[in-house]
């Protein structure tokens, strides 16, 4: 866990990628009761809380849908799973959420799609907690749309993924490597 941090072109991504490392501690990431709905209000319209069920390939529950991803995408997926999306989308997000549990650390992509009949590039970040300090038993996801000159402005990246399209991407997972969850950077 000493890599080099990526760095994330929004700010407000930024922000909650800092407040989550303040909660982490002793190289676990947070326990979500040490996170209090009022902490997150930066956040709380572009942000999508997953609880997990399951211990392998666990399900994933949509327990908090901000108002902005919902204008967004058009609809709240509050209550519903990943298994509720069309199959493409659910191909991109699993394996990025199982990887999100099984390295224990955040991961950030930039995700370009058609939306609402237009091309739109977002932000992601997704972070993990763990209720019991062993398994992750909940996602934090964040998302903010990139303006054109945000787009410009970030470095290429070339990773193998879904052509764009509903539910595809431009651009693969990249792992956050801290330096540690909880350590100051």
């Amino acid at each position: 866990m000493t890599k080099e941090r990526t760095e994330l072109a929004t700010p407000y991504l930024s922000g909650l990628l800092e407040f989550w490392l303040t909660k982490s501690v002793a190289g676990r990431p947070p326990v979500p009761s040490s996170i209090a709905p009022a902490d997150l209000r930066p956040w709380k319209d572009n942000i999508a809380v997953f609880e997990v069920i399951g211990e392998e390939a666990g399900t994933f529950v949509y327990s908090y849908y901000g108002r902005a991803l919902a204008a967004a995408f058009g609809q709240s997926r509050l209550g519903a799973t990943l298994d509720d999306l069309p199959p493409e989308q659910r191909a991109v997000l699993q394996p990025e959420y199982e990887t999100v549990r099984r390295e224990r650390l955040p991961v950030a992509r930039v995700h370009t799609a058609v939306f609402g009949g237009r091309t739109r590039s977002f932000e992601r970040l997704v972070l993990p907690m763990s209720s019991d300090g062993t398994s992750i038993d909940k996602l934090l996801v964040a998302a903010y749309e990139m303006t054109p000159r945000e787009l410009a402005a970030r470095p290429p990246t070339h990773s193998p993924g879904p052509a764009p399209g509903p539910g595809g991407g431009s651009s693969g997972p990249v792992p956050l490597t801290v330096q540690k969850p909880g350590a100051s950077a």
